[in-house]
């Protein structure tokens, strides 16, 4: 007989619908990595391809929380500079909807971070709202 003290088992929600957007975004990327040429950027993808096709989603959201920092970063690089990356070391300057896309892609980010997180890491929040309104107030 199987007996188990003390745990609680619960069930986890399904991924919401930004879920699932942000990590199929982070699991399927390939840039310029060298996957099937250098082991470690093999194994790497391999693992996201793992954590993607998961049932876990506590595994999944995870994930999810630690690739959104580095996202949240890239877009305040973008917006800060008004450049989108077209090519290697090519950029153009972002159009308004380009820059409106960012910017709801940024409060996108933000409300999963938060969600995430539990509200455990708000100075991280609060810096990244910190730049973001910089960046903003300069752009006036």
């Amino acid at each position: 007989m199987l007996a188990t003290i003390g745990v609680v088992v619960t069930a986890s929600a399904e991924l919401s619908d930004v879920e699932t957007k942000y990590l199929k975004q982070f699991a399927n990327y390939t840039g310029g990595m060298g996957i099937g040429f250098v082991p470690e950027h093999t194994y790497d993808y391999g693992f996201r391809q793992a954590v993607l096709k998961s049932k876990d989603e506590e595994l999944q959201r995870a994930f999810i929380l630690q690739k959104l920092p580095f996202q949240i970063s890239s877009i305040l690089n973008d917006l800060k500079k008004n450049q989108k990356m077209i090519g290697k070391a090519q950029y153009r300057d972002l159009t308004p909807d380009e820059r409106a896309k960012l910017v709801q892609s940024f409060e996108e980010c933000m409300s999963l971070l938060r969600k995430l997180d539990n509200k455990k890491s708000e100075h991280f929040c609060s810096a990244y709202r910190e730049a973001f309104d910089e960046i903003e107030e300069r752009r006036r």
